[in-house]
């Protein structure tokens, strides 16, 4: 009987520290897999690039766009030796809002809250309305991102608080 219940207990405690060292193992790789680098070395957390589904945050950040004079930003100013400064909030599909900065200039790239942040502290002070006059728009957005005035190509998309979306393009 004792040889019985001894073979029973060895190969139960086999199987479980199977199970548990194969979870960490999985862990490991889903961890490793949520970071990837791109072909100049910069590393993103992907974790980060997920839709921002809190609704403590999502509450935040919605009412802090409700004090601007528009619901969605999407900018793009290209310079010279091909440099970028991308920066945008959005709403995906599901409702929910999200932010985006790309800066090549200061190597910095931001996803979610963290990108959301950077550019609402930006664009507080901007006013825009429909007839707000194209240079004052691209200065006010230059001035307000700390941007130099001599870009290749700006190109601003804002979507006005009443639905009215609005471009600005300009090349040099």
């Amino acid at each position: 009987m004792k040889h019985i219940l001894f073979i029973t207990l060895s190969v139960f405690c086999i199987a479980l520290l199977t199970a548990c060292g194969g979870q960490t193992n999985e862990t490991k790789n889903t961890v490793e897999k949520n970071v990837i680098q791109n072909d100049k070395g910069e590393t993103t957390n992907m974790d980060n690039l997920s839709p921002l589904n809190n609704t403590r945050e999502q509450y935040k950040m919605k009412s802090d766009m409700a004090k601007l004079d528009f619901s969605e930003i999407d900018l793009e100013v290209s310079f010279g030796e091909q440099k970028e400064y991308e920066a945008e909030i959005n709403y995906d599909n599901s409702g929910f809002i999200g932010g985006q900065v790309d800066d090549e200039i200061n190597n910095e790239h931001l996803r979610g809250k963290a990108a959301f942040d950077s550019i609402y502290t930006k664009v507080k002070n901007v006013t825009i309305s429909k007839d707000t006059n194209k240079r004052d728009v691209i200065d006010q957005i230059l001035k307000s991102f700390d941007l130099p005035a001599d870009y290749i190509q700006f190109d601003l998309e804002i979507i006005l608080n009443d639905g009215t979306e609005l471009e600005y393009l300009d090349l040099k």
